[in-house]
């Protein structure tokens, strides 16, 4: 059985992956962001039911996929998501994938969103998030939508090459 600090450590570690799993029935980071916390509390709570750190992932993924579902009804009286086969599926991909290093990649994400110019970082920040349309944003920063969209596309181009970037020196060490 894992203690109270391995489940704790074992979530941490994780969040991660399992913040973006419930992002993806969500559809909403922020959302996503307070069901993670919730399965947090829930699984600290019942430690002393976890037998492996591959059981607590398994309880947490499926967990934070039906809290989603039911925060989703209760507010729109509906859940108009994914089907159940499709997260099925991305809840085989998280499984398959979670032996990945997600702590190497999140930092690699972090520094690279610090690298990020203020101005870079708004837009960032406000597209994901906020779950803003870049409509609003263009509004919101006083710009055409069109320089909105280029910011996006290149602030894109910018993370995805400082991650494989930072990626690659890490496994060059």
């Amino acid at each position: 059985m894992l203690t109270r600090e391995q489940t704790t450590s074992v979530l941490l570690r994780h969040q991660l992956a399992l913040t973006a799993f419930i992002a993806s029935v969500a559809r909403s980071y922020h959302l996503a962001e307070d069901v993670f916390q919730e399965v947090c509390m829930n699984a600290i709570g019942q430690q002393d039911n976890f037998e492996s750190e591959q059981h607590l992932l398994n309880w947490a993924r499926l967990h934070g996929r039906h809290r989603a579902i039911d925060v989703l009804r209760a507010r729109d009286g509906k859940f108009d998501g994914l089907s159940d086969e499709v997260l099925d599926q991305l809840g085989t991909a998280f499984e398959t994938n979670r032996l990945a290093n997600y702590s190497e990649k999140h930092d690699a994400l972090r520094e690279c969103i610090q690298s990020l110019t203020p101005n870079n970082y708004e837009i960032l920040r406000l597209r994901y998030f906020e779950g803003r349309p870049s409509s609003t944003i263009a509004k919101l920063l006083d710009r055409k939508l069109e320089t909105v969209y280029q910011s996006i596309a290149r602030i894109h181009k910018s993370l995805g090459d400082c991650i494989s970037n930072r990626l690659l020196e890490i496994e060059s060490q």
